[in-house]
């Protein structure tokens, strides 16, 4: 077993992490794979930008959902489990070369939501080759008669970091990326810090009705709060995806 000192040695040296700790911006770009008829997994790239308005197709790293047919499929999505893989591979296929280079892992276990009696939460762990370093959790905080879609990420010490919140009346929420130009084809969603203080938003960028709106794939621009340290991107990073696999999963005439 290594100590915490080594860890976050390992961490900070990792070269994806390298790389983002120097990054002001990024792109998500969101992918949706299909194995077979309905039986589909996600897929999110981290891309940098090269320009105001251009980013790098070749991402920096890649996330994978892996999950199993059934919970996709039959399971609500604050309840099912799945876990992503987040890998040092130049592609987004899932092979052995991909797990091989996998150094975090972002896991929710299965939840029975009903009542509220239990909250949806994914844990941050990094991952070397000898043990696994904690680094953070999200989660989804009871809210009274589901007022606001809302999330909590908490650090290594179960401190709240950041709260990523937007109301169910929303526009954001109700549409996304019809034909009608309006202007929710850019949403906004806004990210609190501990004293719920707004300092940073994160836009949603859709398509077209057909790829969007019907098919819940948005891509997400993420603007980094100032002095954020390495380990509360990947904070963000995981609190942004959690976001879109538990409340964007299903179409906007389903939410």
């Amino acid at each position: 077993m290594i100590n915490h000192f080594e860890s976050m040695n390992d961490f900070q040296n990792n070269q994806s992490i390298a790389k983002l700790s120097q990054l002001n911006k990024i792109y998500i770009k969101k992918s949706v794979v299909e194995v077979s008829g309905c039986n589909k997994y996600n897929i999110y790239g981290i891309h940098e930008f090269i320009s105001e308005s251009e980013y790098n197709t070749q991402a920096i790293f890649y996330i994978a959902e892996y999950s199993d047919f059934c919970n996709r499929q039959f399971c609500p999505r604050d309840c099912r489990y799945f876990k992503l893989l987040v890998s040092n591979s130049q592609t987004s296929e899932k092979n052995q070369l991909f797990e091989k280079n996998t150094f975090l892992e972002f896991d929710r276990t299965k939840k029975c939501t009903f009542c509220c009696f239990q909250r949806p939460e994914i844990c941050i762990n990094f991952k070397t080759s000898t043990s696994t370093f904690y680094m953070g959790k999200v989660v989804v905080p009871f809210n009274l008669f589901n007022s606001s879609y809302q999330l909590d990420a908490y650090d290594s010490n179960n401190d709240l970091k950041y709260t990523m919140k937007e109301s169910c009346y929303s526009c954001n929420i109700c549409c996304g990326g019809c034909k009608c130009k309006k202007t929710c084809k850019e949403q906004y969603f806004r990210i609190y810090d501990h004293n719920t203080q707004e300092f940073s938003n994160v836009q949603s960028i859709s398509y077209n009705f057909q790829k969007s709106c019907l098919k819940a794939i948005y891509d997400k621009i993420h603007e980094f709060p100032q002095n954020a340290s390495s380990q509360d991107k990947i904070l963000l990073i995981c609190t942004i995806i959690m976001y879109d696999m538990t409340f964007f999963e299903a179409d906007c005439r389903r939410r």
